[in-house]
């Protein structure tokens, strides 16, 4: 379940992550539980569900089917081509589930193959660069792009869970330009204990304050991009390729007018 906001304004959008990271940190001082930080996700079409790519082919997958079945079959054809070889026994501990092959499953994940990892960030300005960086955002007939926050990530939720997996993983360098994070969702069957890959909007949460997605009009998108240009969270600061310098350019010359 996602909290909706509706907002007219990048500065009500800055207002409020100012307010939830603020919150996060009065919390940490006072020391008695560990706290999660806030995590931040762009999407230039308000329309798009929050949804990792493997629920897009295949919902409710099970977490052994595509870990011990998918990946190690996988993981012998890159290494085939690559000459690149990963640690599949290696697992991440969740508490109460341990995940396999992490490492190896981001690194199918930013290649393109279709994954339960969702990406945020923990800046909400590269964030708000995903959500408006489109060079042709404003030529689309979108009235609105979106930004989700997922405030709490501690095993949050009833059933299913959402549980971030940490900053600290070899994987490509993209990662660490972004300020990224991955998060999974797992449910659990009611019969038996045979855990799933879950949509991260089935959360349930009755206090609204565990997925927040915040809808900004897409005219803000000049404003928004020329700020971000100051801050230097640009295409080619996040990516650094060629592809990403001409979409820098192209904002700067065609949309910002430098």
């Amino acid at each position: 379940m996602v909290n909706r906001q509706v907002l007219t304004s990048w500065e009500q959008f800055k207002h409020e992550a100012e307010r939830i990271i603020s919150e996060k940190k009065s919390i940490k001082k006072i020391g008695e539980l560990p706290v999660d930080h806030a995590l931040f996700r762009g999407q230039s079409d308000s329309t798009w569900p929050l949804q990792p790519t493997l629920d897009r082919l295949r919902k409710k997958m099970g977490v052994s089917d595509y870990c011990e079945g998918v990946i190690p079959l996988i993981e012998k054809s890159v290494a085939t081509c690559t000459g690149r070889r990963w640690d599949l026994s290696t697992r991440v501990h969740l508490g109460e589930f341990d995940l396999p092959a992490y490492e190896f499953m981001a690194c199918l994940r930013h290649n393109g193959f279709p994954s339960p990892l969702l990406d945020w960030t923990k800046s909400p300005y590269i964030a708000g660069y995903f959500a408006f960086g489109d060079v042709y955002l404003s030529s689309k007939q979108r009235e609105y792009v979106s930004i989700f926050v997922c405030v709490r990530h501690f095993w949050s939720g009833d059933e299913p869970h959402i549980r971030s997996l940490g900053p600290n993983i070899a994987t490509h360098r993209n990662h660490y330009l972004q300020q990224s994070e991955y998060t999974i969702c797992i449910g659990e069957e009611k019969e038996g204990d045979t855990k799933y890959f879950a949509n991260h909007e089935d959360v349930e949460d009755d206090d609204g304050d565990i997925l927040i997605k915040y809808d900004i009009p897409v005219s803000e998108q000049e404003k928004v991009l020329s700020e971000l240009d100051s801050m230097n969270i640009t295409a080619y600061s996040l990516f650094g390729s060629e592809t990403s310098l001409m979409d820098t350019l192209a904002i700067r010359e065609l949309v910002l007018e430098m």
